[in-house]
């Protein structure tokens, strides 16, 4: 059905462009007839694809795609990261990496590339009001794992509290 409005929509345009054409000072036969036909087989095709992109939309989140969803995300993301605070006193540097890389690559990547998909859903209003202290948390995480990384441990775990404030600012939106 996609393909259909897809076609649909591109064919509309190009009938109501060529029936554009037409539109001189002497206005040609069918000119009118091929642009408004064009134009409502364009918003014919654009109305079904609209539509199509809902159900879709709808579809995702049954999947997970939804702000319970992202809540869940978030908080699975505290307790990791609170976890890592209360143990980041004891980690060398090799460990804390490996344990920040974890968090970075685990439950942060998943929700991170979903983005999209959560803007889609959500919308942008609902979207940023978590995703403003997730993404801010995400950036010091890593900002901590480099420099963990370079050797410098205590700015590493100095970076740490900033992470999970940020979580708990997205946890109370």
């Amino acid at each position: 059905m996609k393909l259909i409005a897809t076609i649909l929509f591109i064919a509309g345009f190009c009938i109501a462009t060529i029936g554009g054409g037409g539109f001189a000072e002497e206005l040609e036969d069918y000119a009118l007839v091929l642009f408004i036909g064009g134009l409502s087989i364009c918003l014919i095709g654009g109305l079904i694809l609209r539509r199509i992109a809902h159900e879709e939309i709808h579809g995702q989140a049954a999947d997970g795609i939804s702000e319970e969803g992202l809540i869940e995300g978030i908080k699975k993301l505290h307790e990791g990261v609170d976890r890592l605070c209360n143990d980041a006193a004891s980690l060398d540097g090799k460990a804390l990496c490996t344990r920040a890389d974890e968090l970075l690559q685990g439950t942060y990547f998943d929700l991170g590339s979903r983005n999209e998909d959560y803007i889609r859903v959500l919308g942008n209003a609902t979207y940023t009001r978590y995703w403003d202290g997730f993404a801010v948390s995400e950036r010091l995480l890593a900002r901590c794992w480099s420099m963990a990384a370079d050797g410098a441990l205590e700015e590493a775990r100095a970076e740490l509290p900033g992470v999970r404030s940020h979580l708990q600012r997205a946890l109370q939106t």
